[in-house]
């Protein structure tokens, strides 16, 4: 109970407390008003009444306050009787010790001699109460009349009569309101006082003239109320009778007390006035409670006959029901017998019954269908022989030993049978053994089967489809990791090697792309074939994703046997391979780790062959790498450095820096090509081929590219202040950046956010990352040309398709591929091919430039081509933005950056550089 709870709970106690005290107070002011002629006694004290009835209700939640009310009542007496200071400590003490003990004593003395609770509940309690309010009442006289033989006087009553009134007050009290109390606590409803309201009035009527001859003579006319109480305690109910019998004694008290006339008479006659009056209530409590006993025995009588004569009555219902039970029992056991037999012969479950000697006794229909032999033809033949197959026969024959001779009474097998057509099925059989009545007969055994041949099917179909992988019909990650694990296990223990072999086809996503998924997914097929014709039978191979494929070989005599394996699929791999447009030739790349030399858990080992396999993708695919520890070197390295970068984006270590293009007409500072640059804190200034790699593998190469694009936006926008000319501001496209689906979207994005003009903006695209579906390209070039962005074809000439492009693709400008352009001046052939793409260009309205321009040679064979555009350190070396206002103001103070002749010296430069390197 919580506080507010437990407060409340209080609160309505303690208010209860105080009704309890206030009204036996009340009680007391009420009786004080009522003399009985002896002083200090009056006629009747009903506090002793109300507070014995509460003690025997609830004696621990109400001694307290009527204990305590009591005592106010006695200092109550003392001041309303006007005692004087001399005599005040003595009245106080005899009237408290007077009050408490009539209650007190008489329920005590209840407690400890009556059996019942409940004083109205049977004849003897009542009369134990009799006897204890008698003794308290005259206990609780004695403080008075002590009392008054202090205060004794010649006029004072006698001391007898002081202590008979005393008694009489107390006796009255408890007498007229404990019971009428009690039966109205046992009878709360007020309806049942008055069930015969005729009888009330009449007897009302007849106290009325019982207190109208007291006028005359009092004594006679008391004797009258004994037959009127009789009559209230015979015909009324419990609480009925006690409330008529308290009103005919109140009534009586008051005739002699009050209603008499001046000169009636005190003194002994009033005393056996009360007497007479206690004696006929005490009577009648007695004879009504006498009665409610008698009704309580003869109710009870009626209840156990009653209950007797239930209880025959179900006993008779009982046999009646064991009879017709068992008549249902016999009718159950016929019908049962019958089903028995319909449930055999028609259930869908095969079902025999076997001898000792495993000899067929009973064959039902499903078994006929199942096994194809009739019942005729099945009896007599032996299960095992006939139906099992030789290597699940003496399982088989063991169960049904055991079924018949131990105690155990049932068992379970699952075994294949076979059928009269030869076809095979499983089944699971359930082996209970037959027991006869008759202990001396032969034991049989029942077999009753279920055909679970599905389920069997599939759950191996699942069991397939969990450890294998369909298309390739190779083992999946989980079941190869299982195997990886056992063979490393394996290897441990007995000291020999395995290996983990990881390859993939190279460039599969070109097959698929341009030959279609079907076509990809019937190559992978025949590369499982091929994998499995070069392997042993104890070797896993497995296909972990897409073109990945992995291989364990178990015991290897280390790296020699496993090159010889990995030789021989490499081989067999570059087979031709035929496919609907012709035959197609592919080549795989492979990594080959061995433990438990490179790694001792399956973790280690397919990391470590996957990066093996990377090394021969860098080494120019088609070949064969085996892990070293400079692997995990340059692996670490990696990851360190895509730790690096992410901390260089977040904290601003990128920068862009800038090389310009000029026109080789006037000189002029026609484009600056943006470079992204990260100034490493301890590798100084890297370029994208030291990170690029890195960024493209770890998902961070869009967010570099978007960076680029907003910042080159917005640095182009501060060019055009210190430039005397427009600007454009050329941004490298790498071909994931190109393939995005939001391109377009991302870069209009940038241009509304930063307010650029979309002329000044261009974008260089790879040749090598156009792919041969033109109709997306274009659409997606289309797109960019919609936003005003310029768009040029970078190294140009580097592809075989760069005529095609040029027709369908819309360009505003080409760049020479910088290879090309090497080799140029002192190669014809290469020089004859450069001019023919520079004349192509020019002919197409495009404008040609030329980035990666090192040496004196090259700048005059670029112009003597016709070249438009030049760009590379003879001119000028990429500057950092924070450079570009000092290169405007040179340009205003009449700065070339293009060479007077073609001789000119070049530009120191701190090593040979590619514009294009970013």
């Amino acid at each position: 109970m919580n506080a507010p709870a437990r407060l409340a709970e209080s609160a309505r106690t303690l208010l209860a407390n105080l009704l309890i005290a206030a009204a036996v107070v009340a009680l007391a002011v009420v009786c004080i008003q009522l003399p009985s002629g002896v002083t200090p006694v009056p006629a009747i004290w009903l506090p002793s009444g109300f507070a014995l009835a509460l003690l025997v209700l609830r004696f621990r939640s109400s001694a307290l306050p009527v204990f305590v009310g009591l005592i106010v009542s006695a200092l109550a007496t003392g001041y309303l009787t006007g005692a004087t200071n001399n005599d005040t400590i003595n009245t106080l003490a005899a009237n408290l010790l007077s009050y408490c003990l009539a209650p007190g004593l008489a329920y005590w003395v209840f407690w400890k001699m009556s059996r019942s609770h409940n004083p109205l509940s049977d004849y003897i309690g009542f009369l134990w109460l009799l006897g204890a309010i008698t003794l308290g009442s005259v206990a609780a006289a004695l403080p008075v009349t002590y009392l008054a033989s202090l205060n004794a006087t010649p006029d004072s009553p006698p001391l007898n009569e002081v202590l008979l009134f005393a008694w009489f007050a107390h006796s009255l009290g408890c007498l007229t309101v404990t019971p009428l109390l009690l039966s109205l606590v046992r009878e709360p409803l007020v309806a049942r006082l008055f069930q015969r309201p005729l009888e009330w009035l009449l007897w009302l009527a007849g106290l009325l003239f019982i207190l109208g001859l007291t006028l005359h003579n009092a004594l006679q006319a008391l004797t009258l109320l004994l037959p009127l109480m009789t009559w209230s305690a015979t015909r009324f109910s419990l609480g009925g009778s006690m409330l008529a019998i308290t009103l005919a004694t109140f009534a009586a008290l008051a005739s002699v007390f009050l209603l008499g006339s001046a000169d009636m008479p005190r003194g002994m006659e009033v005393l056996l006035g009360e007497t007479l009056i206690l004696a006929i209530a005490g009577t009648t409590c007695y004879l009504r409670v006498l009665l409610a006993d008698r009704e309580r025995v003869e109710n009870s009588l009626e209840s156990t006959v009653e209950e007797r004569t239930r209880e025959l009555q179900l006993t008779n219902f009982e046999l009646k029901d064991e009879i017709f039970i068992r008549e249902q029992a016999e009718k159950s056991f016929r019908r049962s017998s019958r089903h028995f037999r319909a449930l055999f012969e028609n259930t869908s479950n095969p079902i025999i019954v076997v001898d000792q000697d495993n000899l067929i006794r009973q064959w039902n229909s499903a078994a006929e269908s199942l096994f194809g032999y009739s019942r005729d033809e099945a009896l007599d033949r032996n299960l095992l022989d006939t139906f099992i197959p030789p290597e699940q026969r003496d399982e088989l024959a063991w169960k049904m030993t055991k079924v018949l001779h131990t105690g155990l009474d049932r068992d379970q097998i699952e075994t294949q049978v076979n059928s009269f057509d030869g076809t095979s099925h499983t089944l699971l059989w359930n082996l209970n053994r037959l027991h006869e009545e008759d202990e001396e007969a032969p034991a049989h055994i029942i077999l009753i089967g279920q055909d679970i041949s599905e389920i069997r099917e599939t759950q191996n179909q699942l069991h397939y489809l969990a450890h294998y992988d369909v298309l390739t019909d190779t083992a999946n990650r989980r079941l190869f990791e299982d195997r990886c694990r056992q063979a490393i296990t394996s290897a441990l223990r007995h000291g020999h090697y395995c290996a983990l072999i990881a390859l993939d086809v190279d460039h599969f996503k070109r097959i698929n792309d341009t030959l279609g998924h079907d076509a990809g997914d019937e190559l992978l097929q025949e590369l499982a074939r091929r994998l499995q014709r070069n392997v042993r039978q104890e070797d896993t191979i497995a296909r972990l994703g897409g073109d990945e494929f992995a291989i364990l070989l178990n015991q290897v005599n280390g790296a020699e046997g496993c090159e010889k394996v990995a030789r021989s699929i490499l081989s067999a791999i570059t087979e031709p391979v035929r496919v609907p447009s012709g035959e197609l030739v592919i080549t795989s790349s492979i990594g080959i780790t061995l433990a438990p030399v490179d790694g001792k858990t399956y973790d280690d080992l397919l990391k470590n062959a996957d990066m093996a396999m990377y090394r021969a993708k860098k080494a120019g695919r088609n070949n064969i790498q085996f892990f070293s520890q400079d692997m995990n070197e340059e692996m670490q390295r990696q990851m360190d450095l895509e730790r690096e970068l992410r901390e260089a984006i977040r904290v601003g270590q990128l920068d862009l820096y800038y090389q310009p293009i000029i026109n080789v007409r006037d000189g002029r500072v026609v484009a600056l090509e943006a470079l992204l640059r990260w100034n490493h804190p301890t590798r100084g200034l890297l370029t994208p081929q030291d990170f690029l790699d890195v960024a493209e593998q770890t998902g961070q190469l869009q967010q570099l590219g978007e960076w680029v694009c907003h910042n080159a936006c917005l640095q182009s926008r501060a060019i055009q202040e210190m430039s005397p000319t427009p600007v454009t501001v050329n941004i490298n496209l790498s071909s994931r950046q190109y393939n995005h689906p939001q391109l377009a979207s991302r870069l209009h994005r940038i241009i509304q956010d930063t307010h650029l003009d979309p002329s000044l903006l261009a974008l260089e695209i790879d040749e090598r990352a156009l792919s041969d579906r033109l109709e997306e390209t274009a659409k997606t070039l289309d797109r960019l040309r919609t936003l005003g962005i310029g768009l040029v074809l970078d190294r140009f000439g580097s592809g075989l398709s760069s005529l095609k492009l040029l027709r369908d693709l819309p360009f505003d400008q080409v760049k020479i591929d910088p290879d090309l352009l090497q080799q140029a001046p002192i190669e014809e052939n290469t020089a004859a091919i450069v001019h023919t793409l520079i004349n192509l260009a020019r002919q197409l309205s495009l404008k040609v430039a030329a980035s990666g321009v090192e040496t004196a040679e090259e700048d005059a064979f670029l112009r003597g081509a016709g070249c438009h555009l030049l760009q590379g350190h003879r001119l000028c070396p990429p500057l950092p933005s924070s450079g570009l206002g000092e290169l405007f103001r040179d340009v205003r103070k009449g700065r070339r950056l293009l060479p007077e002749d073609h001789y000119s010296i070049s530009m120191p430069e701190d090593g040979r550089q590619k514009g294009s390197d970013g």
